[in-house]
């Protein structure tokens, strides 16, 4: 799980640093910053603008968790919302379309499986088209875009979801 936030921050541009006195394959071949050891104190978590707290270790969850919101980071604690001061939303990436659904930590499983479901129903090229309309944006002066703009984006939201 937490490879896979790492992934979708790092496909965002996020710099990260993890503190992971084992990490893994799948974490040591990512573009971090990788601190091999155990984490020590709030100093290790200078310079953070969010912290995840995902070990296997509950207590120290709630230590880094404490720590981070005593220095006034936002954390989230993996499988622990009550710990948490933001939640990660599951996302579908689409060029510059980017859909995120989230449970606020209730039932991440179904957040998990609505983004499947969202994946699959969106074409792929809606990237694509996002682009064009894009441009057709910055050309319409702005007293037309709405108009003109629903006209292109209403038949193309029927065609993938009954509206």
């Amino acid at each position: 799980m937490a490879v896979r936030k790492a992934r979708s921050l790092l496909n965002f541009g996020a710099k990260l640093r993890v503190v992971d006195p084992k990490p893994s394959e799948s974490i040591k071949a990512l573009s971090l910053t990788l601190l091999s050891r155990p984490y020590r104190s709030p100093e290790d978590l200078t310079g953070a603008t969010v912290v995840i707290a995902a070990t296997d270790k509950k207590e120290l969850n709630n230590l880094v968790a404490q720590d981070a919101r005593a220095a006034g980071i936002p954390v989230n604690v993996v499988d622990d919302p009550e710990r948490c001061t933001f939640f990660f939303p599951a996302l579908v990436r689409r060029g510059e379309l980017v859909a995120g659904i989230s449970t606020a930590g209730c039932c991440p499983r179904f957040s998990a499986l609505f983004r499947e479901y969202l994946d699959a129903a969106l074409p792929p090229n809606v990237g694509e088209v996002l682009e064009l309309l894009s441009l057709e944006r910055q050309r319409l002066p702005s007293s037309e875009r709405i108009q003109r703009l629903d006209s292109l984006i209403v038949p193309l939201l029927t065609g993938i979801f009954v509206l």
